[in-house]
C-alpha cells in the first residue's frame, strides 16, 4: 500500500496542572486517487503521548456506519514504548459504497481520541482526510439493443498447470515411501520383522505380548524362554552363563550389560530349575525383563 502521510499535527494540551500531555497525532493513508465503489481504504493512526498519558478506550471508534456511503469495517489498536514516550497505533478500515458518476474527491471525517492522566483528560484531534473515486462506467453510454449488452462478460480463471506440482508430490510420496521402508528396515518391523540377525528385536516382541498374558505365569515363563532363544541364535549355539564371557567377546554390543545377563540366568535357573516363580521375579521382575529385552534390541540396532 502506498502511503501519504497527510498530516502531523503537533497538539498540546491547555493544562497547567500536569505536565501530561499528547505530543503528536500522525495520519498514514493509502494512496488519494483511484478508489472505486466497494473498495476498502486502511488507515494507521500514531498518536505519541507522554509516559503515564492512557488511552480512554470509550474514544476509540467503533465499526459501523458512518453515512450513507461510508462503513468503518474494522478498528484495532496497540501500543508500546516509544523513545520515552507511549506511542498508540490504530489501524482503521474504511469501505466506501459511493456510486459516483464522475470523479471526485470524497471525504473521511475525523474524530477526536482522548487520553487521561489522573483527573486531566487531553483530546487528540484525527484530521479529516480526502480520497479520490471514479465511475465504474460512462455517464451516457452508447444505446445498445438489449440491457444485457451493457455487461461485461467475467474474468475467466486463470489457467494453472499442474503437472509440475503433481510430479513433486508423487516424488515426495516416494521418497516418504522408501524412507518408511528404510525405516523399518532398521527397526525390523513388518515386513522386516523377521530379520534372522535381529533376533532380540523379535524377542522383544514377543515378550511384551508374553508378558500381557493373563496367566503371568506361563506369560513370564515364555517370555524367560523367548529370551534365551534370542541370546542362543545371536550366539549360533546354545548359551549357558559360563558361556557368556566367549558371548561378550564377541558381541561387545552387549558387553555392557552383563550385571543383567547375570541377573536374567539367575531368575531362569530359579523359575526351570527350582520351580521357584517368587524367587525369579525377585531376581528379575516382569518390568526388568522388558526393559532389557528393549535394550538389548537397541544394542542390537546399533551394532548392525
Amino acid at each position: 500500500m502506498r502511503r501519504v502521510s497527510i498530516a502531523v499535527l503537533a497538539f498540546l494540551a491547555a493544562s497547567f496542572a500536569a505536565q501530561a500531555q499528547v505530543q503528536s497525532v500522525k495520519l498514514i493513508t493509502p494512496r488519494l486517487f483511484g478508489h472505486f465503489i466497494g473498495d476498502i481504504l486502511k488507515v494507521e493512526v500514531d498518536v505519541r503521548v507522554d509516559d503515564g498519558v492512557e488511552l480512554v478506550p470509550a474514544s476509540v471508534p467503533q465499526p459501523g456506519s458512518l453515512n450513507q456511503w461510508l462503513e468503518l469495517s474494522s478498528s484495532q489498536v496497540e501500543s508500546g514504548s516509544d523513545h520515552g514516550a507511549t506511542l498508540y497505533r490504530f489501524y482503521l478500515s474504511y469501505q466506501t459504497f459511493y456510486p459516483a458518476l464522475d470523479a471526485r474527491q470524497l471525504d473521511i471525517p475525523g474524530f477526536t481520541l482522548s487520553f487521561k492522566s489522573g483527573d486531566h483528560i487531553y483530546p487528540a484531534q484525527v484530521p479529516t482526510w480526502s480520497f479520490g473515486i471514479s465511475p465504474l462506467r460512462e455517464v451516457l453510454p452508447p444505446a445498445r439493443e438489449s440491457g444485457g449488452a451493457y455487461m461485461q462478460p467475467s474474468v475467466p480463471p486463470a489457467f494453472y498447470d499442474t503437472r509440475w506440482d503433481a510430479c513433486r508430490a508423487l516424488g515426495l510420496a516416494g521418497a516418504g515411501l522408501l524412507a518408511l521402508a528404510l525405516l523399518a528396515y532398521h527397526l525390523a518391523w513388518w515386513p522386516f520383522a523377521a530379520r534372522a540377525h535381529r533376533p532380540f528385536a523379535q524377542a522383544a516382541r514377543v515378550i511384551r505380548k508374553d508378558l500381557a498374558n493373563e496367566d503371568a505365569r506361563r506369560g513370564y515363563r515364555d517370555a524367560i524362554i523367548a529370551l534365551h532363544r534370542a541370546v542362543d541364535q545371536t550366539a549360533g549355539h546354545a548359551v549357558l552363563p559360563e558361556d557368556m564371557p566367549g558371548f561378550f567377546a564377541k558381541h561387545p554390543a552387549f558387553a555392557r550389560m552383563q550385571e543383567e545377563f547375570t541377573r536374567f540366568f539367575a531368575s531362569s535357573q530359579s523359575l526351570f530349575f527350582g520351580d521357584n516363580l517368587v524367587a525369579a521375579l525377585a531376581s528379575f521382575s516382569s518390568v526388568d525383563l522388558r526393559r532389557f529385552s528393549d535394550n538389548l534390541a537397541a544394542a542390537e540396532r546399533s551394532a548392525s
